[in-house]
């Protein structure tokens, strides 16, 4: 069975209803979730609602132009990357040189044929799948990093990390926090005795109950290492 084909949500900008059903037109399809807007500042709103993966926009708007549209969405740090692409009519290098200095990744000149819009958003979704690969594998290392790869439980730099937050948030708030520090009694002994492996086996068992009976509230279990 083949997996189920990546949605892309495209932010469509453009004040002329002629050119936004046209681009709706050419994007009818499962794999697309359009949304419009018609000038910058209701594409800004609908921007940062919308997350979109693709936004489409006009040069030249009744409030700001595309060109500072582009500007705000790469000033914006907190969202994930959307590919630029800017619908222009001006055809002049110095003007295709703005747009993309101003954070455009493609451009298109109206009017644009259909198969040329297809296939510059076909360049923007492998752009958008090597970011989402790319995210994927970063968040999957940071797990890592914050993990005990015997226990499963979260690590020291996991618990520093941790316990700066809810000090700051316990003096802020001013609620207590507990800290409770627990030691395998004779641990030594087991390892000289039995090997490290079965001091490995005896430490992944103390973690597992704490693995499944905590993580509720401000409950937080942890291997100090």
């Amino acid at each position: 069975m083949n997996a189920r084909a990546p949605k892309y949500e495209i932010l469509v900008v453009d004040d002329s209803p002629v050119y936004r059903k046209l681009i709706e037109q050419i994007l009818s399809g499962s794999v697309y979730s359009l949304s419009f807007a018609c000038g910058g500042n209701e594409a800004l709103e609908a921007y940062h609602q919308k997350s979109p993966d693709i936004v489409i926009t006009d040069w030249i708007m009744p409030d700001f132009s595309g060109l500072k549209l582009c500007q705000h969405i790469r000033a914006d740090k907190t969202s994930t990357y959307a590919y630029v692409i800017l619908m222009t009519g001006n055809t002049e290098k110095d003007g295709v040189v703005k747009g993309l200095e101003a954070g455009a990744d493609d451009y298109l000149v109206k009017p644009f044929d259909s198969n040329e819009m297809l296939a510059r958003i076909g360049v923007g979704r492998r752009i958008i799948d090597l970011h989402r690969q790319l995210e994927r594998k970063s968040a999957e290392l940071e797990e890592v990093a914050r993990t005990d790869s015997l226990t499963g439980l979260p690590n020291r730099r996991a618990i520093e990390e941790w316990t700066g937050k809810q000090l700051k948030g316990a003096s802020r708030h001013g609620f207590s926090l507990w800290v409770v520090l627990g030691d395998l009694d004779s641990f030594k002994e087991i390892n000289d005795s039995f090997g490290h492996e079965a001091g490995d086996i005896v430490t992944d068992i103390c973690g597992y109950p704490k693995k499944r009976y905590t993580g509720f509230g401000y409950l937080w279990a942890a291997r100090w290492r």
